[in-house]
C-alpha cells in the first residue's frame, strides 16, 4: 500500500499503433500511467491495415522511430503475431506468448510479466500456458463496470472500456469513493479507437478530472498487481 491509499487508476491499450504516441503524450501530461499490449512482430509501420469503421487508417507503431515512447509505462505482452488461442495446438500457443515476451524484453530491457489475450478470448490451455512462461496477470474484456479487485490474475476483467457511453459517471462515482479496502479503476481500449477530435477532447477531458488527486494511486498494471500482495 502507498501511504494508505486504497483507489487505483491503470489504464490497458492493445496492438501498439501509432495514435498512441498522441495517447502517452495525454497521459505524461496529466501524471498518469498505462500499460501497452504489444505484439512484437509488428512493429514496424506496414502499410495500412484497416479502415476502422470506414473513417480512420490504422497502422502499427515502428519501434526503430520511437524506442523510447512507452518510457515510464509499462510494455506488456498480446501474442507474437495477435493469434486467437483458443484455436491453437500447444506448441503454437506457446510460442506466441514465448516469442512475444522474449523479444519485448530484448527491446524493451525488461522481462514482460503482464499480458491482453488477443481478441479478449482464451481457454485453459493458455492460462497453463501462461503459467509455465511466467506471465503474472493477463486482461480480458469483460467490462466489470465495478472497481473491485480481481480474483484470477489470468482472467483480468476491466472495469470498462475506453469508450463506455457512461465512462465519466464511473469516473465521478470512483472520484467520490472512500473506500475501506483496495479499489482499481481499470479502463481499456485501442488508441486508434479515438476518431475525431471530439473524442481525443474527451478522453484528455477524463483524464484531467481523474489526474492528481491525492487519494489515487496511478499506476501500471503490473505496479497495481503488486499492490494486491
Amino acid at each position: 500500500m502507498i501511504c494508505n491509499k486504497k483507489k487505483i487508476l491503470t489504464f490497458s491499450f492493445d496492438d501498439g499503433n501509432v495514435d498512441d504516441i498522441r495517447l502517452v503524450e495525454i497521459f505524461n501530461r496529466y501524471g498518469l500511467k498505462g500499460t501497452f499490449n504489444l505484439n512484437s512482430a509488428k512493429l514496424t509501420n506496414h502499410p495500412v491495415l484497416w479502415r476502422f469503421q470506414d473513417k480512420k487508417d490504422v497502422r502499427h507503431i515502428n519501434y526503430t522511430d520511437h524506442p523510447d515512447l512507452y518510457n515510464g509505462h509499462e510494455v506488456a505482452c498480446h501474442g507474437y503475431t495477435h493469434l486467437h488461442f483458443e484455436e491453437l495446438d500447444y506448441n503454437t500457443a506457446y510460442n506466441e506468448v514465448f516469442l512475444d515476451k522474449k523479444l519485448l524484453k530484448a527491446l524493451y530491457g525488461y522481462d514482460m510479466l503482464g499480458m491482453a489475450y488477443p481478441y479478449g478470448t482464451f481457454d485453459e490451455q493458455i492460462k497453463k500456458i501462461l503459467n509455465e512462461i511466467g506471465i503474472v496477470y493477463c486482461r480480458t474484456v469483460k467490462s466489470t463496470y465495478k472497481f473491485d479487485m480481481p480474483e484470477d490474475l489470468l482472467e483480468l476483467n476491466p472495469t470498462c472500456h475506453c469508450k463506455y457511453e457512461k465512462i465519466n459517471a464511473l469516473a465521478d462515482e470512483f472520484i467520490k469513493s472512500n473506500p475501506e479496502k483496495l479499489q482499481m479503476f481499470y479502463i481499456w481500449g485501442h488508441s486508434y479507437e479515438f476518431v475525431t477530435e471530439e473524442d481525443w477532447a474527451a478522453f484528455e477531458e477524463l483524464c484531467k478530472k481523474l489526474s492528481g488527486r491525492d487519494d489515487i494511486i496511478y499506476c501500471t498494471n503490473i505496479e497495481a498487481i503488486n499492490l494486491m500482495k
